[in-house]
C-alpha cells in the first residue's frame, strides 16, 4: 500500500499528516511561508517537516501534497525547486503535488472539482472552478494587495478601532481592553511594537478573537467590523463564482482559522451563501490538512498520483522527488600513451555559443562542424535546455536523450547559475537570479548538483562548473593580514564538497577550469584548489580544463601553461586572443578588461596572437590524450563562420592518425 502523507502550510500553522508511527494523525509545525515568518524561519521550519516525514518513511518512498500559501495559483515560481532540494537534503523518496493551500478544499469531496473554495485564515482568498477552462482566483495577493475579511484584516481594523476610541476619534469599544487583557500591553503601544517588526502578518491576525468575542458580546463596533468582514468574503465568492462562469447548482467549501475560532461567524457566512448567492451546500473545512489527505486519496489510481484534471488542474503540479539513476559507465581506463591505430585527440564543440536559439538549432550546426564530442551547457542564461523541468520531468528527460540520440556528450557544464555558489552574491550576478545571498547560493548548488545528474544520466565522463570566488581582492595581501588566497581555497571546499560527493557517487568526473573570477586563476591556484579537493572528498576525480586565451589575457605563457599536469589535464578550450597595446581606448567589438591589464578580446583561431602550432606541439610532447573543445567568443565573425574556421584548424595541426616518425 502506498504510504501517503499530507501537509497544509497556512499563514500562521502548518499541519501534516504523517504515514507513521500513527496514520491518521495530525502534527503541528512552525509556519513555512516567508512572507509571514522570513526566509530563513520558513526554511528551518521546512526542513525540520520534511526531515519528520522521512524519518516516518524510514526509507520507503512516499506520495504526498503539500498545500501552501506561498504557491500562486498560475505559476509554482521557485517553489519547486526550493521544496526539491530541501526534500532530498531531508532524504526524502517519492512524489508529491504542490498546490495552493486553497486547491484541495475544491478538488476533494464534496466538491470533486466544482465549486468555490473561500479561505479565510491569517489571509484570504477564493478560487472557483466551473465551465470555464481556467481557475479563478479572486484576492489572494498577500496583506498589501488584498486579504479583506480575513484575521489580518479584522486583527488590524479591531486595533485600529480600539487606538481611535481612545484617541476619542472614534466610538468607545470592548475591542481595546480584551486587547491589552489578550496581549498585556494598551493598543497604542502594541500597535507601535507591531509597526517595528519585519513580519507583523501572524502577529496581527492574532488580534482577531478579540474582535469576534466583542462582536459575539454586542459590541455596535466590533459587529460593524464582523459585518464588514463578512461583505467582503460575500463579495470575493461572488467575483469568484461569476469568472468561473458556474452555472446551476453549486457548491462551497470555506475555511481557515477565523471560521474554526468562530464558528458563530461560519453559520452567518453559510446563512448568507444560501441567501444572497444561492449556494447549494456549504462544506466546512474543519481541519484543512484532513482535506488535503482526502485530495490526495481522491488523485490516486491504481496506488500512483494521477495529477487532477479540468481547470484545477492548471494549479497543481507534480514534483518527482528521486533524483534519475545514473546510467551504468565502466571506470574510465588510466590514461597511456597514444599507440599506432589510437584515435587523435578529439575535437569538441561548445554549444553555448548557440544559446538564445534552441538544443535543435544548436546540434544541426554541431553535425555540421563535425566535431567529435560536445559540451553541453545547462546554463539558464543559454536557454538550450531546462535543467529544472529535466529533474522532475520524465517525459522531458526522455526526450532530451532521444534528441542526443547518436551524439557524444563529452562534457555537461554550467558557468553562470553555479557561480553563484561563491559569489560574488551582489548586483552583479542580477542577471543570473535576482534575490538574498542564501538565494542565490540555494540555486547554484541546486543547478551545480542537477548538472552532475544530467551528466551522469546521459554518460557524459566530465562536468565543468564554475563555482566562483569569494573575494577576488585576496590575490593582493594586506600588510599584517592573516587572510590570503588559501581562504578562498578553504571556502571553494566546504560549499563544494557536497557537489564533489555527488560527482564521486554519479562516477563523474569535476572539471575546474582557471579563470580570473575564479578561486583558481593560475597554476599555484589551480593546484592548490586540485590537492585541496582531493582531500576534501577522496573519492572523487577532480581535473582540469585549460582556457589558453584567458590565461593569456592575464600574461601567462599559454605554451607554458599546458606542460607539467600529466594526467591532471582533461580537456582545454580553443579560441585565439587579441591584446590592445596602445594607450587609446580600443575601436571595435569585442573588446573588455581582465583587470588593471590591457584590454583583450577573443578571436577565432588564427584570427590572434596565440601561438597554435606550438601550443598543439607543446599538447602532443605532454602525451595530452583529452578534448580540446573549441569556443566561440569572436565579436567580428558569424558564429557558423568563426567555429568551422576554429575547427578547420585544429585538424590541420592535429595527426590524424599515429605518425610515423622519420623514414630515413
Amino acid at each position: 500500500m502506498t504510504a501517503l502523507w499530507a501537509v497544509d502550510a497556512g499563514g500562521t500553522t502548518t499541519s501534516a499528516i504523517l504515514p507513521a508511527p500513527d496514520p491518521g494523525a495530525i502534527t503541528t509545525h512552525g509556519p513555512i511561508n516567508p512572507a509571514s515568518a522570513g526566509s530563513d524561519t520558513a526554511d528551518h521550519n521546512l526542513r525540520a517537516l520534511l526531515h519528520d516525514i522521512a524519518q516516518a518513511l524510514d526509507g520507503r518512498p512516499g506520495t504526498g501534497w503539500l498545500a501552501t500559501a506561498t504557491v500562486d495559483l498560475t505559476t509554482p515560481g521557485t517553489e519547486p525547486d526550493r521544496l526539491r532540494e530541501l526534500a532530498r537534503h531531508a532524504g526524502l523518496h517519492g512524489s508529491l503535488i504542490l498546490s495552493n493551500d486553497a486547491l484541495p478544499w475544491l478538488l476533494a469531496p464534496p466538491l470533486h472539482g466544482r465549486g468555490v473554495a473561500l479561505v479565510c485564515g491569517t489571509g484570504s482568498g477564493f478560487i472557483a472552478a466551473g465551465d470555464h477552462p481556467r481557475l479563478a482566483r479572486v484576492g489572494g495577493c498577500e496583506y498589501l494587495g488584498s486579504d479583506e475579511g480575513s484575521a489580518f484584516d479584522l486583527g488590524m481594523a479591531g486595533l485600529r478601532a480600539a487606538v481611535r476610541a481612545e484617541d476619542g476619534r472614534g466610538p468607545a469599544t470592548t475591542i481595546g481592553a480584551r486587547l491589552t487583557a489578550r496581549h498585556g500591553r494598551p493598543p497604542a503601544e502594541l500597535a507601535r511594537r507591531l509597526a517595528a517588526s519585519a513580519f507583523p502578518k501572524t502577529a496581527v491576525a492574532a488580534l482577531a478573537p478579540a474582535v469576534c468575542d466583542a462582536w459575539l458580546d454586542g459590541d455596535e463596533p466590533a459587529t460593524a467590523l464582523v459585518t464588514a468582514a463578512l461583505d467582503e468574503l460575500i463579495l470575493g465568492v461572488r467575483a469568484a463564482h461569476d469568472r468561473a462562469e458556474l452555472t446551476g447548482p453549486w457548491s462551497a467549501a470555506a475555511g481557515g482559522g477565523v471560521l474554526r475560532g468562530c464558528p458563530e461567524m461560519l453559520t452567518e457566512l453559510d446563512r448568507r451563501l444560501r441567501n444572497e448567492l444561492g449556494a447549494a451546500h456549504v462544506a466546512p473545512i474543519t481541519e484543512p490538512v484532513t482535506t488535503v489527505h482526502a485530495a490526495l486519496r481522491h488523485t490516486l489510481k491504481d496506488g500512483r498520483l494521477d495529477p487532477p484534471g479540468g481547470p484545477a488542474g492548471t494549479a497543481a503540479w507534480l514534483i518527482d522527488l528521486d533524483p534519475p539513476p545514473p546510467r551504468p559507465r565502466r571506470p574510465a581506463p588510466p590514461p597511456r600513451r597514444p599507440r599506432i591505430g589510437d584515435p587523435p585527440i578529439t575535437i569538441g564543440l561548445c554549444l553555448a555559443a548557440w544559446g538564445g536559439s534552441d538544443l535543435t538549432t544548436a546540434l544541426q550546426h554541431a553535425t555540421e562542424t563535425g566535431a567529435d564530442t560536445l559540451d553541453l551547457p545547462t546554463d539558464t542564461t543559454t536557454g538550450l535546455l531546462d535543467l529544472n523541468r529535466w529533474s522532475h520531468d520524465d517525459t522531458y528527460r526522455a526526450d532530451l536523450r532521444t534528441a542526443l540520440t547518436g551524439v557524444d556528450v563529452g562534457c555537461v557544464s554550467n558557468s553562470r547559475d553555479t557561480q553563484l555558489l561563491l559569489g560574488p552574491h551582489g548586483p552583479h550576478t542580477d542577471p543570473v537570479l535576482h534575490g538574498t545571498e542564501q538565494d542565490k547560493h540555494d540555486h547554484a548548488l541546486r543547478h551545480a548538483r542537477d548538472t552532475i545528474r544530467l551528466a551522469a544520466d546521459l554518460g557524459a565522463p566530465h562536468a565543468r562548473l564554475m563555482l566562483g570566488v569569494p573575494d577576488l581582492t585576496r590575490w593582493l595581501s594586506w600588510w599584517h593580514s592573516p587572510v590570503t588566497w588559501d581562504d578562498n581555497i578553504t571556502t571553494w571546499c566546504e560549499r563544494a564538497h557536497p557537489i564533489l560527493t555527488l560527482a564521486a557517487e554519479h562516477g563523474v568526473t569535476l572539471l575546474i577550469e582557471p579563470h580570473p573570477k575564479q578561486v583558481a586563476y593560475d597554476r599555484a591556484s589551480t593546484r592548490r584548489l586540485l590537492d585541496a579537493a582531493a582531500r576534501t572528498e577522496p573519492r572523487a576525480t577532480v581535473r582540469i580544463c585549460l582556457d589558453l586565451a584567458n590565461l593569456a589575457a592575464t600574461g601567462h605563457d599559454p605554451v607554458d601553461a599546458v606542460r607539467g599536469w600529466g594526467t591532471d589535464l582533461a580537456a582545454a578550450h580553443a579560441k585565439d586572443l587579441q591584446r590592445w597595446t596602445t594607450t587609446q581606448a580600443p575601436h571595435g567589438a569585442g573588446w573588455s578588461r581582465y583587470g588593471p591589464g590591457p584590454p583583450i578580446r577573443f578571436r577565432a583561431l588564427g584570427a590572434g596572437e596565440l601561438p597554435w602550432p606550438t601550443i598543439i606541439s607543446a599538447l602532443l610532447d605532454e602525451d595530452f590524450h583529452g578534448t580540446l573543445y573549441v569556443e566561440h567568443e569572436d565579436a567580428l565573425l558569424p558564429r557558423e563562420q568563426s567555429v568551422h574556421v576554429s575547427t578547420r584548424l585544429l585538424r590541420d595541426l592535429l595527426p590524424q592518425h599515429a605518425p610515423q616518425g622519420r623514414t630515413w
